[in-house]
């Protein structure tokens, strides 16, 4: 039997974060590297990756690598993944997270909009999941972790959420990550998702501000996420002690889609 320490323990493993340098996505990738992972963070702005990598490099001691990957063009995660394997010869863990969104009502939702939302969330998750699943069936090993949302699951009134395209896009990341853990689970590859609620974020700054208590009266504990509440959860899915798990959505919203 495992001890605690081995079920959770990343040492040597090689994790890519898709917009791992911002938002919760900097969580995420402290999850990892705290357990001893080595660290690949993707996203568009480079710099903001340079300067999250060699911040987490030294203060956990492990290799940080930055790389530049908008998720939207299939040429660059083509190279982000030639660059990962050049780096490194292998990829263990996939942490899904880059993400957009695009306010507008409804009845008016540009389809620029809604093709930017789609292709970043849903269609960017897609390929970045098929290439990291081609190298984790060679290695009969992987754990894959889809960012969903509350969103996915729940409608959401107009007045503080107006993004139809991105209520769609993490009900697609839902199906997908259900669809692949099955497809994938005989070569020991785990395909989860994790769903947050509202968390402070660039992204979600404006909504925040703008709709605070009306958006709380549907949160039970009365309060969004704080700066280390997907940490654990986003360990767990990682590691080893998960390895019995796929297909599995996480909620972690303050119970919001308990109601």
């Amino acid at each position: 039997m495992r001890t605690n320490k081995e079920l959770f323990d990343l040492s040597g493993q090689v994790a890519i974060v898709t917009g791992g340098a911002a938002g919760i996505g900097v969580q995420m990738a402290y999850a990892l590297g705290e357990a001893g992972a080595n660290l690949v963070l993707a996203a568009r702005n480079i710099d903001r990756c340079q300067e999250a990598a060699e911040k987490m490099e030294k203060e956990l001691g492990i290799k940080v690598l930055a790389a530049r990957c908008d998720v939207k063009a299939p040429e660059e995660i083509d190279a982000l993944y030639e660059l990962v394997l050049k780096e490194f010869g292998r990829v263990d863990i996939l942490v899904n997270n880059s993400g957009a969104t695009w306010g507008a009502p409804a009845l008016e939702y540009p389809l620029d909009g809604w093709r930017k939302v789609i292709d970043t969330n849903l269609t960017g998750s897609w390929i970045m999941a098929q290439k990291a699943g081609q190298i984790m069936v060679k290695q009969n090993y992987g754990r894959i972790i889809n960012l969903t949302s509350l969103a996915a699951f729940v409608g959401a009134p107009a007045e503080f959420m107006d993004a139809v395209a991105y209520q769609v896009s993490k009900a697609g990341v839902a199906g997908l990550t259900k669809d692949l853990a099955v497809k994938w689970g005989q070569y020991n590859i785990t395909v989860n998702a994790l769903a947050p609620g509202w968390f402070p974020s660039k992204m979600t700054h404006g909504t925040l501000n703008k709709s605070e208590e009306v958006m709380l009266q549907y949160v039970p504990m009365k309060r969004f996420g704080s700066d280390d509440e997907l940490k654990a959860a986003t360990l767990f899915l990682a590691s080893p002690g998960a390895s019995y798990c796929t297909g599995v959505i996480l909620s972690v919203d303050g119970g919001w889609v308990a109601q």
